[in-house]
């Protein structure tokens, strides 16, 4: 694996997992790192193996600028994505942010030769339809720290904490703006299933917002679960058990 592509994005592969039939591509919130997906491993059904993203930013890449636009790193991801896939089935799993991209993704791949079985998003509203949240990443500091404590997720003590903010912040606008200006170039074809997630509590993506997931694609599922914005985390093991459904279709 090549350090210069493959290793940027993507974990070692996992030894737990010798003989894969299915990839499960993990793309995180904003601001996350992939290694919040890391647990999952051991929670999937058998032959799944979930891969989580690293992007730059954060985690083992915080020494690179966050991206600042969505069509921009699903162009870089494609790729590398394509490649780790390594053959296999594949289905792009994004949450918040990670949604968005791994939709992105979904069009940039869906027209090559090996396109994922499914994109599944989850907590966020499709690109299409106007935010209710309205424009976050240009908020000042004080509001948009607020704004970031009532989507929860992060404990109210490191929101407090002016290091913390003032090493994270910047790649959180970032995420921010990449997630509000990013605008849909189409659907998804019929080769490619849409799976829409959403948290019953969730007020940055209230259920009828993510049930408008079902004009972006021909074979579109829209599941509500218990929770607010982060139910991926809440809501775990159902979650869980409708992605490994997801990966068992092929």
């Amino acid at each position: 694996m090549s350090v210069t592509t493959e290793g940027l994005w993507f974990p070692p592969d996992d030894p737990a997992v010798s003989r894969p039939a299915v990839r499960l591509f993990c793309l995180p919130h904003g601001g996350a790192d992939g290694a919040v997906f890391r647990p999952w491993q051991n929670m999937t059904g058998p032959g799944i193996e979930v891969v989580p993203v690293r992007l730059p930013g954060r985690g083992a890449r915080m020494a690179e600028p966050a991206e600042r636009s969505v069509v921009r790193l699903g162009e870089r991801l494609a790729e590398p994505v394509s490649r780790r896939a390594g053959g296999l089935p594949y289905v792009l799993f994004g949450h918040s942010m990670g949604a968005l991209l791994a939709y992105e993704l979904g069009l940039a791949l869906q027209d090559g030769p090996r396109p994922p079985a499914a994109v599944v998003v989850s907590g966020t509203v499709p690109p299409h339809v106007p935010r209710s949240t309205g424009t976050m990443h240009l908020l000042p500091d004080t509001d948009f720290r607020d704004r970031l404590g009532g989507l929860g997720g992060i404990p109210p003590e490191l929101l407090a904490e002016e290091e913390w903010l003032e090493l994270f912040l910047p790649s959180l606008r970032a995420d921010f703006e990449a997630a509000e200006t990013y605008r849909t170039r189409g659907a998804l074809s019929s080769a490619v299933r849409l799976v829409a997630l959403g948290g019953a509590d969730d007020p940055a993506a209230p259920p009828a917002e993510v049930a408008r997931w079902r004009e972006l694609g021909t074979d579109v599922t829209v599941r509500i679960f218990p929770g607010g914005h982060f139910f991926p985390f809440e809501s775990t093991a159902e979650v869980l058990a409708l992605l490994s459904d997801v990966c068992a279709v092929r």
